[in-house]
């Protein structure tokens, strides 16, 4: 099992069969981050598409009656108009959840704890309008392809980290920003539910590239059927057990859709 300060394995595509031989295939689940996993990063955030090849895939592990949860830090509601396909959509670290027949729900948070990030936003005023995105779990501001925001968040870092801790905000960086979050969702948090109402669910398996998915490695380690998968085109610490490159993510699928997904069962 992967360990932050331990660099994965590389996971060539002629090995998937191999490698997942070891895990009792009794029902898999497949968990996924979306931004840099499923789609490239863009800097306009609201074109975030599928490609067709990955949407294709998804929607045939679907309508073969495979189980497939989304687990980002957007809202779902985004996911959902992005994917548009009958699968579970955890949003906001897990806070907000659609399921497959579209139906939403909400995780509960204090009132006053929904205040304190209400009162720390208005420290992100500084930046500009469209580099800030105003989340029901947090705030994140982005300066992906933007060195000038960049320049503005390090000109004020410190009091902007000091007001985050006096609001009991978690800060969390990502691949072209950082986002301020309520401690209470988080990926890592999202696979303990997963994993609670999935409880059959062999193998688990979890795709993620950045930051904010170690929380998700770290639980899904815990879990005797859990695989983590981290999607990157270079070595790097993690606590995935496996990387694969981002330009095998739509084989990787395709592997998932003819080896593990119980065709028919739709």
């Amino acid at each position: 099992m992967g360990e932050m300060g331990i660099t994965p394995i590389r996971l060539e595509p002629d090995k998937y069969i191999s490698f997942f031989s070891s895990y009792k295939k009794s029902l898999p689940l497949l968990v996924t981050d979306y931004d840099g996993t499923l789609t490239p990063f863009v800097k306009e955030r609201e074109k975030a598409s599928l490609s067709p090849k990955t949407k294709s895939l998804l929607k045939s592990i679907c309508e073969a009656g495979g189980d497939v949860i989304i687990v980002s830090g957007r809202k779902p509601e985004e996911i959902n108009d992005f994917v548009g396909l009958p699968l579970e959509i955890w949003g906001c670290h897990g806070m907000e959840k659609i399921d497959r027949k579209g139906r939403s729900t909400r995780g509960y948070i204090p009132e006053e704890e929904l205040k304190k990030l209400d009162d720390f936003s208005s420290q992100l005023n500084y930046f500009p309008r469209g580099s800030v995105e105003k989340k029901p779990s947090g705030i994140a501001l982005h300066w992906r392809d933007r060195a000038d925001i960049f320049d503005m968040y390090m000109e004020v870092s410190d009091k902007l980290l000091s007001e985050a801790s006096a609001n009991s905000l978690k800060v969390m960086s990502f691949n072209g920003g950082v986002e301020f979050i309520l401690p209470y969702f988080t990926k890592g948090t999202a696979i303990i539910d997963i994993s609670i109402i999935y409880q059959k669910a062999s193998p688990l398996c979890y795709l993620g590239d950045d930051t904010t998915d170690e929380d998700a490695f770290k639980e899904v380690k815990k879990i005797k059927s859990g695989v983590g998968i981290l999607v990157s085109d270079d070595e790097k610490e993690s606590a995935a057990d496996v990387y694969i490159s981002r330009s095998e993510v739509d084989l990787f699928l395709d592997f998932w859709l003819n080896e593990l997904t119980p065709k028919g069962r739709c």
